[in-house]
């Protein structure tokens, strides 16, 4: 199997996954990894797609279920079903999951009646059986007593170029809560909560959070027309040039996303950026050469978008053109926490690996992606590889059949693994 068809066989969305995580932008990265999933992926980016979209759900699970338990101690129960619900859906993690489970027998409990039915009744007797008052502005919580929107709109904006934030800020509170409804995974009323805005408040912003709202919903042709808009009225919009290259990608309308950057170029409007986008797109087109010509000059020029860096990697792996590969797999910096942290990336340790090179240090990075991704599989092999490679063929053996054992291993991982399995 060929490093390039590894990496690009779902026509290069795996860095627009990689950067919509990056970036924090979660509802994004949901959809493109379902997309993802309708491709015949191998096994490492398979594998990469479970590990980033479980990041993604787990982070708009964690904040529907802070909005959820806000909402619960407010005794607002049918908006505390609704955004418990929702974080059900949307979680991966067994731990959060058990937290969204215990937020819901306790609205059950409170509640007296099933999660996500109106309650409105059940709240009113509990106040006359206090002696209060009955009326809706008894349970009313004041605006400033509500950190939870805010603290959403900061997180989701955080992912935002410096530059745009006060932008943000500045908008109507309408646009504000549409756009975070966006945010949540919930498209469909965040555009109607968009299209109830006034024309004046219909700028460039707005075309590019509705085509953006209109991708995540299939309607590739809309959104583009959106995005398209967005950039008449703000060509420095860049948030909504990749956006577009991407949904151009989906369509497979790859010269026509070429030749709007080819534009841009011409304009003089970021060259590096430039480069960069063309090195998405000719990737999609399986034009190899041409994107790794693009994606040198991208990273040379100081992109700091990472998929960029591991792209030309790749490509000049594919090549066997290694030394020059290694110089752009090192780009890639090793994780602050998590996998990998402390020491090189795992990129680099999986080349490694495969050069049969700096075995000890490549196995320290796979030891630590398995204490901090103790249920991922993907590593324990990389690790039983890494004790074959190193002649400890005993552990290797041991450790590479307790894995081949392991339900989670995915398919492919699994085929890899019986592979080197030593006779």
């Amino acid at each position: 199997m060929g490093l390039l068809h590894r990496f690009f066989s779902a026509k290069n969305d795996l860095p627009a996954l990689r950067k919509a995580v990056s970036r924090r932008r979660y509802a994004d990265a949901l959809h493109i990894a379902e997309e993802l999933h309708k491709y015949d992926l191998e096994s490492e980016e398979r594998a990469e797609v479970e590990n980033l979209m479980g990041e993604a759900g787990d982070k708009l699970a964690r904040i529907n279920l802070d909005e959820g338990l806000y909402l619960l101690r407010e005794q607002q129960w049918k908006g505390a079903a609704e955004h418990l619900e929702l974080a059900r859906v949307q979680v991966f993690s067994t731990e959060l999951q058990r937290e969204i489970e215990q937020a819901l027998q306790q609205l059950e409990q409170q509640q007296g009646v099933a999660p996500g039915a109106e309650s409105s009744g059940s709240r009113s007797s509990c106040s006359n059986c206090n002696g209060g008052d009955a009326s809706p502005a008894a349970t009313e919580v004041p605006e400033e007593d509500k950190p939870d929107f805010d603290a959403q709109l900061e997180l989701i904006l955080t992912s935002y170029p410096d530059e745009l934030v006060p932008r943000y800020h500045n908008k109507s509170q309408a646009f504000k809560e549409a756009f975070v409804l966006g945010h949540q995974g919930e498209e469909v009323e965040a555009l109607k909560g968009l299209g109830k805005l006034p024309a004046a408040e219909q700028d460039d912003l707005f075309d590019f959070e509705a085509g953006c709202l209109m991708a995540r919903l299939g309607e590739g042709p809309k959104a583009c027309d959106a995005l398209y808009s967005a950039l008449k009225q703000n060509p420095a919009l860049e948030l909504a040039t990749e956006i577009m290259v991407s949904v151009l990608i989906g369509l497979k309308e790859y010269r026509k996303g070429i030749n709007f950057i080819q534009e841009m170029m011409a304009k003089n409007q970021d060259p590096i950026f430039c480069h960069a986008q063309l090195a998405t797109l000719y990737h999609a087109m399986d034009d190899a050469d041409s994107a790794l010509s693009h994606a040198r000059k991208a990273v040379e020029g100081g992109y700091d978008d990472n998929s960029i860096a591991l792209m030309a990697a790749m490509l000049l792996e594919a090549k066997e053109e290694y030394p020059e590969a290694e110089t752009f797999y090192r780009r890639i910096p090793a994780p602050a926490k998590g996998c990998g942290a402390g020491g090189m990336n795992l990129y680099l340790a999986e080349f490694l690996l495969r050069q049969k090179r700096e075995l000890r240090q490549v196995l320290d990075t796979f030891n630590n992606a398995c204490r901090h991704e103790p249920d991922n599989p993907r590593w324990q092999l990389r690790v039983a590889q890494t004790y074959l490679a190193l002649g400890w063929d005993k552990r290797g053996r041991k450790l590479l059949n307790m894995v081949l054992r392991d339900p989670n291993l995915m398919e492919e991982l699994r085929v890899e693994g019986q592979g080197i399995l030593p006779e």
